[in-house]
This record gives structure tokens, sequence and C-alpha cells, in this order.
């Protein structure tokens, strides 16, 4: 089932933005841990991608204006890496801040997801062209076809260096071997709409519900386990950290749960008006999330809460 597309090369883009420079309206929306030691987000009908040291100094570099940044990863070429929707490509932040993108070959990809994989390409979900795409950190692309109507999401690697795809129009799991072989599973519960995902510490991968108030689990073989969240809320983000747990944003409830392997919850309230929506581990264990009302925040595995304001215009070092 693999598909090899025309070799796109990626081209200069932007320069970085001179720190305090304000570029427009944001909220941050997806985050990674980069290879740099920061963390790194999109911003939701922004025009930027924001870096952010573990001690809270931040900077923005602008992306092309007629693009959107959705989902972002850390690529193995030490670069992250981001999908772009409404532009139909991928772009990609070098360590010094100068961008590049690669324009993807079909009109109707519809990029979403984006991982770094076993062998050492970055892998991305075509949503709306219902393909998987490789993409070389020298910007040549192949893609894989997917069945039409699956819609694929969120991508992450599994423990079995294989590729998991949430295929949220068929509630369904898709297991994508590096080269292209394709075998999908169908979770429990009808119209759960698999969303995020993460590799779990069991080997397993963990992925959020949002209709369905639940998380799921399946393991290499694609065994399927579901577990209800404690009380009514929609769950989003998940991450893994250092401590071997599953964290999980509930958007809108003021709260992320920590998961262990074997589905225990514990909650954790998070300041009034937080609104905690993606989220990742720092290489020290401590979890990332960002809120759409404009801020980061930084949470310790014993709960501890420190959020990151940002202003418009744009300013740094604002800390609460």
């Amino acid at each position: 089932m693999n598909q090899a597309a025309a070799v796109a090369a990626a081209t200069p883009g932007a320069k970085p933005t001179p720190t305090g420079a304000p570029i427009g309206t944001h909220a941050p929306y997806a985050i990674t841990a980069g290879l740099d030691g920061n963390l790194w987000f999109t911003e939701f009908q922004g025009d930027g991608i924001g870096r952010m040291t573990p001690y809270g100094a931040t900077k923005r570099f602008p992306i092309d204006p007629d693009g959107f940044a959705e989902r972002i990863t850390a690529g193995p070429d030490g670069a992250v890496w981001f999908t772009d929707t409404v532009g139909n490509r991928i772009g990609r932040v070098a360590p010094d801040g100068k961008i590049a993108y690669v324009t993807l070959p079909h009109s109707d990809s519809g990029p979403a997801g984006i991982t770094a994989g076993p062998d050492g390409n970055l892998w991305f979900t075509e949503h709306s062209g219902n393909r998987i795409g490789r993409l070389t950190t020298t910007g040549t692309l192949s893609e894989i076809n997917l069945p039409k109507g699956t819609g694929p999401a969120e991508i992450v690697t599994g423990s079995d260096r294989n590729l998991w795809v949430a295929e949220d129009t068929v509630d369904r799991i898709a297991r994508v071997t590096t080269s292209g072989n394709v075998k999908e599973f169908q979770i429990l519960t009808p119209h759960g709409q698999p969303a995020m995902m993460t590799l779990g510490s069991d080997g397993s991968v963990w992925f959020t519900q949002p209709q369905a108030g639940k998380i799921g689990r399946i393991t290499p073989d694609g065994f399927v386990t579901e577990f209800s969240l404690p009380a009514a809320g929609v769950p989003l983000g998940i991450t893994s950290s250092v401590d071997k747990n599953l964290w999980v944003t509930v958007i809108r409830a003021q709260v992320i749960y920590r998961v262990t392997p074997g589905g225990e919850f514990t909650a954790f309230p998070m300041p009034a008006k937080s609104m905690a929506t993606f989220i990742t581990a720092a290489p020290d264990g401590t979890l990332w999330f960002t809120e759409p009302n404009g801020r980061v925040g930084r949470m310790t595995t014993d709960g501890y809460v420190r959020e990151y304001v940002f202003s418009n215009p744009y300013s740094e070092h604002v800390g609460k």
C-alpha cells in the first residue's frame, strides 16, 4: 500500500522575530519538548511558533501568514517540525529559528498529526486525503494510502517500532509499518473518536476519546481497553512522563488526571479559569500544557502548577 510521491524540496522561509516584537494574536496550542531542552508550541489562529525555556523565558518565530501551524514534534535533526493544514505543507523550524516548508503534492491532504518515526524520518497524517506521509529530514516525501474515509489524525511511534494512527472518523486505530503495511483495530465505544495519543511506559499506545469521556489503551498486538473518567468531562491531551504514568487534560474542567498503567485516576485541580488543552512531558518529568487563553502551564508530578501568561503585544518573562 506504499505509494511514492514526487520529491518536494524544502525552501527557506521566514526569519526569527526579534525578541519582544509583536506578531499578532496568539493562543498556545499543540506543544512538544524539543531536543534542545526547550518547549515548543504552535498557536491557534496565530502566526507564530513559540519557544519556551524550562525557566519560562520565551521567544516567538513568525510563520507564513497564509498558513496555520497545527501539530508539532521534535525531529531527529534537532529541529522542530509542524503540520500546516491551511498551507497544505510541513514546516521546519531550525535551531537558529529559520523556517522552511515542504509543500505536499495533493491539494486535498489536510496534514494533521506528526511524529518522529523509528526510522529517523518524520511521519504525519493527511486527514482529508486519507494518507500517511513519510518525510526525510532533507525533504524527500513518500506517502501510504489508507482506506477511504478513515480520517487519520494523531500519529505516534509505538514500542514495536511501528506507527500508530488514530482514525477519528471510523473509530479505529491503525498500525502502520515503515514499509507501508496497514492493519486496523476497532475501538470499543461507538463514536468515541480517538484523538490524541502517546506511548505509555507499559509499551502500549494510549489515546483520548473526547466524545466518550474515556481514555483508551491498545497493546502492540491490537488488544483495546477503555477507561471512563471518574467525573464527566472532555479528555483531550495525553502524555507519558518519567514517573511511568499517563497525564490527561480535561478541557473546561480545571483538572488534570494522573492515570496509572492499570487505569487508576488521580485528579489534580488546576487554578481558577485554567484551560489546559494539549500536554507534553519534559525530560525532567515536569508536565507542560497549553491554554487557549494565552498561557502555558508547568506542573510537577506532585501537583505544583505555575502558569506563564503572554500579553498581546507580546512581552517576555511574564510569570504568574
